[in-house]
């Protein structure tokens, strides 16, 4: 079979499943599987091939899983070298200092880069793999933490931003708090998009980030629970709806500010009892089109 036909096959596999599987099968597709355009994006999605070793979730996946992540990422390194622009981490994964290590000393062409929501990850690292990656513009990232203590590090932020100045897009898979609000803004003044899509959002950062971040367009907070500060160092819940402040704060600046608003509530009769349901639906758009906002 040809080469180029082989090779557009092998895009649709995973990628264990190439450098571990169908590479081994002959010269002809050891040469297939060494395509350059193969290794443009590497998602690490696979639960079954790969250990995942996180100490959250021991229980995720099967006993039987065939490999080690780091011993994944070296073979990765043999075949694609420094061609990849992108690269995704399996979101459940633990990545430890010499995984970085590797692909951020073999592949310094990386643009956009999605981290597992579990990093073991310390100061000296973090500053050693993002100074290789100074055209990184797209980082999808939980903030570091460690076993005990789970406050947002301003050190390691800091670190990110100094060393990717480029960086253009981030989405967060963390609350959004006034701490770390401050900490984007202070470290990320090019930020275009940002996303803390599906967590708890503070109406307070949400509007700091938008007031504060010169170059900010499009701001996701799509299925966000929204919380507001007491002033007695608690926060309350407000639910879906985001408070007018922001919504005029984005029409104001934003392009597009994304959030979830629209509710419908039925009633359902089991037996004599009347059962009122709340289901959250459609989201909100806000567009900046000659001043004015829309909806759908």
């Amino acid at each position: 079979m040809d080469k180029d036909i082989l090779s557009n096959i092998f895009k649709k596999l995973d990628v264990v499943d190439v450098i571990m599987g169908a590479s081994r099968v002959c010269i002809t597709w050891f040469l297939a599987s060494h395509n350059k355009t193969i290794w443009n994006t590497i998602k690490l999605n696979d639960l079954d091939s790969i250990i995942l070793d996180n100490p959250f979730s021991p229980n995720l996946q099967a006993s039987d899983s065939r490999y080690q992540l780091r011993k994944i990422l070296a073979e990765i390194n043999k075949f694609a070298r420094t061609i990849p622009n992108s690269f995704f981490f399996n979101v459940y994964c633990s990545v430890a200092e010499e995984d970085l290590a590797i692909i951020s000393n073999g592949m310094p062409n990386i643009q956009k880069l999605a981290l597992p929501t579990w990093t073991s990850l310390d100061i000296n690292s973090i500053q050693s793999a993002f100074s290789k990656w100074q055209n990184l513009q797209t980082l999808i990232i939980h903030p570091f933490i460690s076993m005990t203590v789970r406050e947002v590090s301003s050190v390691e932020l800091q670190d990110l931003g100094e060393n990717c100045r480029n960086l253009t897009t981030m989405k967060f898979t963390a609350m959004l708090s006034k701490d770390l609000a401050n900490i984007i803004v202070c470290n990320f003044p090019s930020l275009e998009r940002l996303s803390f899509r599906c967590n708890y959002a503070c109406i307070d950062a949400s509007i700091s980030l938008i007031i504060g971040l010169p170059n900010l367009r499009i701001f996701n907070l799509s299925h966000c629970i929204f919380t507001q500060n007491t002033g007695t160092g608690k926060s309350c819940i407000l639910g879906m709806r985001p408070k007018d402040e922001l919504v005029q704060a984005g029409t104001k600046k934003l392009v597009c500010l994304w959030c979830v608003v629209r509710t419908v509530q039925f009633a359902r009769m089991y037996g004599n009892t009347r059962i009122i349901q709340t289901v959250t639906g459609s989201s909100f758009v806000m567009l900046r089109k000659n001043g004015g906002k829309q909806m759908r």
